[in-house]
Order: structure tokens, then C-alpha cells, then sequence
């Protein structure tokens, strides 16, 4: 009986701590947009996090590329320098990630990480998140992407569903098959 009750007690300390995790996480009433100034941003609704991976030669450049992410209010980026070599050009873009962000980390991503030249399936990454240069993931998981295509998801033309119904395309999603499990194919 007393080792029921300590399971029990501990399931719902569990509990209390996931559901505060969820509240302190979840977005304010008082910021739904319909208080005073209009609706808000996409991109300040939900708490974005960026992660970059860089060669350690861009260090310098760290200050530049975090004020260009808070321009859109994205103050949670994470940054991690790879010893030798460079890391990955691959993007993970996440499935609620707005497309005024998205566009910014493809920039970044030519920019500080010479360039895209694999995508990552959205499944796989968080809803509000952004991976730039990941070596998380083997190779088979990233899906090739052509120069061209990556235009086409930069186009500044494209609301937040239309990049996202294209980087699903892109990535074989919208048919529920990834591309890398047929690697013949590049995009």
C-alpha cells in the first residue's frame, strides 16, 4: 500500500510539473491580438528557437547574426562552433515556423553557413524550431535540395502555409513518404 501511494504521489508531481511546463510555455490570452495595437506577428506568438551550428572561423560574426534574428524577435538563439571542418549545409525548418523567419534563416544559412544544400523533414523538429548546420542527423535523413528550390522557398511572395505546403513537397511530407528514403531523386 505505502509503495502504491509513493507511485502515485511521484505520478502526480510528474503531472503538476508538465502541465506548469505547458502553461509557462503556451502563449498569453492578453496577447491574442485583440487588445489594443492590432494583431501581433506571427513570429511573437510562439517562442521561436534558432539553432545554428557554425566553423569556428565565423565567431567574430556571432554578434551580427543574432541582432538580424532579433529584428524579427527571435532572442532565442543558440549558437555552437565546430572545432575543425564546417558543419552541415542542411535546414530544419518547423512545421509553425512563420515564413518571414523561415526566409531569414535560409539567408543566414547562405550566408554564415555557405549556403543549403539539404532539408530536413519537418516530423522531426519541433514546431517552433529552426536548425541551421545540424549534424544531428545521418546523412540518409537529409533530403537534397537544388539551388533553384531553395529560391523558391526564399521567395518573399510566399505566406507562412504556402512555404510550409512547399518545403513539405520538397521533403516528400505532403505525401507521407520522405524523399531520403529514395535518394535517386534530388529536389
Amino acid at each position: 500500500m505505502t509503495i502504491e501511494r509513493n507511485r502515485n504521489g511521484w505520478r502526480l508531481r510528474v503531472v503538476t510539473i508538465v502541465l506548469a511546463l505547458v502553461y509557462l510555455v503556451s502563449p498569453s490570452p492578453s496577447r491574442s491580438g485583440d487588445q489594443e495595437g492590432g494583431p501581433i506577428p506571427d513570429h511573437e506568438k510562439l517562442p521561436l528557437l534558432v539553432e545554428i551550428f557554425l566553423a569556428k572561423e565565423r565567431k567574430p560574426e556571432l554578434e551580427a547574426l543574432r541582432k538580424e534574428f532579433a529584428a524579427l524577435s527571435v532572442t532565442r538563439v543558440k549558437v555552437q562552433f565546430f572545432r575543425l571542418g564546417h558543419p552541415p549545409q542542411n535546414l530544419a525548418v518547423g512545421p509553425e515556423t512563420p515564413a518571414d523567419v523561415a526566409r531569414l534563416a535560409i539567408r543566414m544559412a547562405k550566408t554564415y553557413n555557405d549556403g543549403v544544400k539539404y532539408i530536413l523533414a519537418q516530423y522531426r523538429f519541433f514546431p517552433n524550431h529552426i536548425a541551421i548546420g545540424t549534424s544531428a542527423f545521418d546523412e540518409a535523413s537529409q533530403i537534397p535540395i537544388t539551388p533553384e528550390n531553395v529560391e523558391r522557398l526564399a521567395d518573399p511572395a510566399l505566406t507562412t502555409e504556402q512555404f510550409h505546403a512547399l518545403y513539405q513537397q520538397l521533403t516528400g511530407e505532403d505525401r507521407r513518404l520522405p524523399t531520403y528514403l529514395n535518394k535517386s531523386e534530388e529536389r
